[in-house]
């Protein structure tokens, strides 16, 4: 029997690999597609699609739960990780390096979302209760760490490195090219250095785990392959398609289930479906997709406003700027904002804060408004503007989590926190995708007016919400 090996051997290293490809697609790649002057539009509505395996990862979790061990998961995903940013510095120097870069950072996305489903496994199997509850801050610390090298130390690497070389092209080849060695390194260290703590799954188990999830890729295969051939039929090229033919599926299979269920009433006791049947939960749903609506908006179109010249209205910060206050500054602002926020809502209770919470992720985007109404020179009231909407941005970001896990309680909570997470996923997913097209027909001034007033409809849905008084409150 292998001796239990102790948790910080592994655990560190474990959590940062988890932070770092997805700081990389979600906010890296937004700088770098600036930097190589794409427009806003199209760097928002592309990179927003990235989202996408995060909202569907529940789809294909049970596959990662029964097949093979969660060891053989992580290792594998995160080679394979290293392969695609590989790819993307191969691709950056092609005429269509846009295209065959965001197609090797979909790649970086899908095995990620699969690494994340992989890693929070291993975590609870590797980890005996009492040792759960405890690296539980340890482990968030080293996934803010790899945000910190991600979107602080990699981008002011690259903003340094600009001013001898003068090509952003050659910096982020060899940015990815670095990241994509580093990545298979971390696959062949975790292979050696994760416990071996699993037992293989019984073919039957293997077999209807796979099953449960062909379905599903089966409706998605279908949608990517309608969509194609719509899009080639009428001659268009739009990712909108495939959108609106995913609503149609949900639709049809909702009245699809709805039908069967009158028949077959046993098929609505699946961990997933359970979740649709608990009381109010439409209202949960639509808060949960509109509470970060405005933020959603936001994050996708601030970094280009910042490092955008003065002459079209931005800021005109290098990335070396942008690495010290976005990176440094504001994520130390956004880490204690969530601590503050955790205190706070363990002292109140959640129905005590959640207004006041959903007020402070929406009211400091004012501060981005008012730098784009007056373009100040220097770094002082970026710097303050990053600093106050990241702290009020953790904080107010507590709610969210904590009413997730308000309304996943009871049984299967794990699968029902799982949905969530994908609603939550899919509500910063979707706004973003026109935040670009908005940005360029209204300009940035009146776009972050818009921004601020997008936090109405969570505002006036949150005044509904039916909350227990005493969750989230200490017991002592």
């Amino acid at each position: 029997m292998q001796k239990e090996r102790n948790p910080w051997q592994w655990l560190p290293t474990l959590y940062f690999v988890e932070g770092l490809p997805y700081t990389i697609v979600m906010t890296v790649a937004v700088i770098m597609y600036k930097n190589l002057d794409i427009s806003n539009a199209e760097i928002a509505l592309y990179t927003s699609w990235l989202y996408l395996p995060w909202v569907i990862k529940p789809i294909w979790s049970p596959v990662v739960d029964v097949v093979r061990t969660k060891k053989w998961w992580i290792y594998m995903m995160q080679l394979v990780i290293g392969g695609a940013f590989a790819a993307v510095a191969f691709t950056l120097p092609m005429d269509n390096f846009f295209q065959y870069s965001l197609a090797a950072l979909w790649i970086v996305a899908l095995t990620s979302a699969t690494n994340d489903i992989a890693t929070d496994g291993f975590y609870m199997i590797g980890l005996r209760d009492d040792q759960q509850a405890f690296f539980v801050g340890i482990r968030s610390t080293f996934y803010r760490l790899a945000m910190w090298v991600g979107q602080g130390g990699i981008v002011y690497l690259t903003g340094h490195f600009y001013k001898t070389y003068q090509n952003y092209t050659t910096i982020w080849s060899t940015t990815f090219l670095v990241l994509g060695a580093a990545m298979a390194g971390f696959s062949l260290l975790h292979k050696v250095i994760l416990p071996n703590t699993e037992t293989l799954r019984s073919d039957k188990e293997q077999e209807r785990g796979i099953k449960e999830v062909a379905i599903i890729i089966s409706q998605i295969c279908i949608i990517g392959l309608g969509g194609f051939l719509i899009n080639k039929f009428l001659n268009i090229d739009t990712t909108w398609t495939y959108l609106a033919l995913g609503v149609l599926v949900v639709i049809y299979t909702y009245f699809d289930l709805k039908k069967k269920a009158k028949t077959q009433p046993q098929i609505l006791n699946s961990p997933i479906l359970t979740f649709f049947n608990k009381k109010g939960i439409k209202l949960s749903i639509g808060f949960i997709l509109l509470y970060r609506l405005g933020e959603a908006q936001l994050v996708k179109i601030a970094t280009p406003f910042l490092l955008d010249d003065r002459q079209v209205g931005g800021i005109g910060l290098t990335n070396e700027d942008f690495g010290i206050l976005y990176g440094t500054i504001g994520l130390a602002c956004l880490v204690v904002g969530g601590v503050l926020g955790g205190i706070a809502i363990y002292r109140k209770g959640l129905k005590f804060w959640i207004l006041p919470m959903l007020l402070s992720i929406n009211l400091p985007n004012l501060g981005y408004w008012l730098l784009a109404s007056f373009t100040p020179e220097g770094l002082v009231f970026p710097g303050i503007v990053i600093a106050i909407e990241q702290f009020f941005y953790g904080f107010g970001f507590t709610a969210l989590m904590m009413y997730m896990l308000y309304i996943s309680q009871g049984e299967n909570k794990t699968a029902h926190y799982a949905v969530c997470t994908g609603l939550m996923a899919f509500g910063m997913m979707v706004p973003g995708m026109p935040s670009g097209y908005i940005q360029e027909f209204l300009g940035y001034s009146h776009f972050f007016l818009w921004v601020v007033i997008s936090g109405i409809p969570a505002i006036v849905l949150c005044l509904k919400l039916k909350i227990d008084p005493t969750f989230g409150l200490s017991q002592k």
